[in-house]
C-alpha cells in the first residue's frame, strides 16, 4: 500500500511540473506576440506621420488630380490622358459641315387615296415605304414609280394590316422587318420583301391611344414608339415584347428621333422637348415653344432641332436649358416635319404651307451677332400640300404629303394632292 501512494505522489508531481512547464511556454508566447505587435506598430508610425506630412504639402490642385486618377483607376478606366484625347478627336471628326448644297427638280409621285402622313427609305436609296390616312402602306420603286400596296381599310378588322389611320413606320433593314403604327393603338411588323396585299406578320399591343411615333434604335435590337397616352416605350424585337415604359410628358408624343443607343428625342403636345438617357432613367426637358411641338430631329451628339405649332425652328444643346439659334416661318405656318443630314449643320423642315426649307446653322463671320445662327441653305421647294413628314438619304430627300395635317384637318385643301415629293441631293462634305 505504502509502494502504491508513493507512486500516485510522483505521477500528480509529473502532471503537475508539465503544467507548469506549457503554462511558461504560453505566457512566452504571448509577451513575444505583444512585442511583436509593438514594434509593428512602431514601425508604422512613421510611415503614417510621413503620408499626413505629404497630404500637408500636397497643393488643391495636385490632390484633385491625384484624387481624379484614383477614381479613373478605381473604374476601371486606365487609358491616358492622350488616348482620351485621340478618342475626343476622332469624335469631332465624325461631324462635317456641309458645303454647296444643291436639290434638284422635284417629283411628285401619286399614290395615297388621303394624306400620306410618313415616309423611310432603304439604305440604297432605291425602295421607299410610305403610309397613309388610307390605312395603308405602300411600297415604291424610286426610279420607276411602280408601288406595291399592304392591306388596310377602315374598320376592316381582318384585313390583316391596320384598320385605322396609319401615322408612322420606320425600317430596320438589318432584321428584315418594316414596322407601323397608328390610331388602331397596334404595332406591325411586316416582311419589306414579300409579294404586294401580304399580311403584317406580328401585332403588338401596349399603347392606349393613337400611336404617333416610330424610331429604330442603334443595332436595330430594339425600337421605340411614341403615343397620345403619353408614353414611350421601348421594343424588343428578337421577343417581340415591350421592355420598358417611359413616363414624363403631360400630352401626347408627337415625335421621335435618335443617333446614338439609347438616347431618344421627343417632341409632344405638351410644349416640351424631351432628350432621354435610358441607361440613367433620366431624361432633359426643353422648354421654349409655346404652341405643341410637332417635329424633332437630332443633327449630331450635341445638338438638336425642334419645330412647333408656333411656326418656330429652334436648334438646341443637351448643356444649355436656352436654344443655341431659334427662326420664325411666321404666323400659321405650322413647322409639320424634320430631318436632318446626320452629323452635319444641315437640316430641313416640312410645314403646313407646302414648303421644304434648308437650313443651315453656324456663325455669322460677318455680321455682329454672336452664337450660332439659322440660315436658309437653299431656296424651298414647294410641294402640292402640307409635308407631313421627311427622309433624307445621301443623294435624296423624300417627303410625304398630303391634303391636311397628320394630325387633323386644320388646313384641308381639296386642290392639293396625296403622295410622295422627291428631291434629288446634292453636297460636298467640308
Amino acid at each position: 500500500s505504502e509502494a502504491l501512494a508513493k507512486r500516485k505522489r510522483a505521477v500528480s508531481k509529473a502532471n503537475a511540473s508539465s503544467t507548469a512547464k506549457a503554462r511558461r511556454a504560453k505566457e512566452d508566447a504571448l509577451a513575444d506576440a505583444q512585442g511583436d505587435l509593438a514594434s509593428d506598430e512602431d514601425s508604422e508610425a512613421p510611415a503614417a506621420a510621413e503620408e499626413e506630412e505629404e497630404d500637408f504639402f500636397e497643393t488643391p490642385d495636385e490632390k484633385r488630380v491625384r484624387l481624379a486618377k484614383e477614381y479613373l483607376t478605381n473604374m476601371g478606366d486606365t487609358r491616358t490622358p492622350e488616348q482620351i484625347q485621340d478618342q475626343l478627336t476622332k469624335q469631332k471628326k465624325t461631324k462635317f459641315s456641309v458645303s454647296n448644297l444643291t436639290l434638284g427638280e422635284p417629283r411628285f409621285l401619286k399614290g395615297h387615296k388621303m394624306a400620306a402622313t410618313c415616309v423611310c427609305l432603304n439604305s440604297d436609296e432605291g425602295t421607299m415605304y410610305t403610309g397613309g390616312k388610307d390605312c395603308a402602306l405602300i411600297r415604291w420603286d424610286v426610279e420607276t414609280g411602280k408601288k406595291d400596296v399592304f392591306p388596310g381599310g377602315r374598320n376592316r378588322f381582318e384585313c390583316g394590316g391596320h384598320f385605322e389611320k396609319v401615322l408612322s413606320l420606320c425600317l430596320l433593314e438589318q432584321r428584315g422587318l418594316l414596322v407601323s403604327a397608328g390610331v388602331d393603338r397596334v404595332v406591325r411588323l411586316w416582311d419589306p420583301r414579300s409579294p404586294a396585299k401580304s399580311s403584317c406578320i406580328a401585332s403588338l399591343h401596349g399603347h392606349s391611344k393613337d400611336t404617333t411615333a416610330l424610331v429604330p434604335d442603334l443595332g436595330e435590337e430594339q425600337f421605340y414608339s411614341g403615343s397620345a397616352d403619353k408614353s414611350l416605350k421601348i421594343w424588343d424585337v428578337g421577343s417581340r415584347r415591350c421592355m420598358e415604359t417611359l413616363l414624363g410628358h403631360v400630352g401626347a408624343v408627337s415625335s421621335l428621333d435618335l443617333l446614338n443607343k439609347g438616347r431618344p428625342l421627343s417632341g409632344s403636345e405638351d410644349k416640351t422637348v424631351r432628350f432621354w438617357k435610358v441607361d440613367k432613367g433620366t431624361h432633359l426637358m426643353f422648354t421654349r415653344h409655346t404652341y405643341a411641338v410637332d417635329a424633332v430631329c437630332i443633327s449630331d451628339q450635341d445638338r438638336f432641332v425642334s419645330g412647333g405649332q408656333d411656326g418656330r425652328l429652334m436648334l438646341w444643346s443637351s448643356t444649355s436649358k436656352k436654344p443655341l439659334a431659334t427662326s420664325s416661318l411666321g404666323d400659321g405656318k405650322w413647322v409639320a416635319s424634320l430631318s436632318a443630314i446626320k452629323q452635319a449643320n444641315v437640316f430641313f423642315s416640312g410645314s403646313v404651307d407646302g414648303a421644304l426649307r434648308s437650313w443651315r446653322f453656324g456663325r455669322d463671320e460677318e455680321g455682329e451677332q454672336k452664337g450660332l445662327q439659322l440660315f436658309e441653305a437653299a431656296e424651298p421647294i414647294m410641294a402640292p400640300g402640307c409635308i407631313n413628314q421627311i427622309a433624307v438619304g445621301k443623294r435624296l430627300i423624300a417627303c410625304a404629303v398630303g391634303k391636311e395635317h397628320k394630325f387633323g384637318r386644320w388646313f384641308y385643301d381639296k386642290k392639293e394632292k396625296n403622295g410622295v415629293l422627291l428631291v434629288p441631293l446634292s453636297y460636298k462634305e467640308g
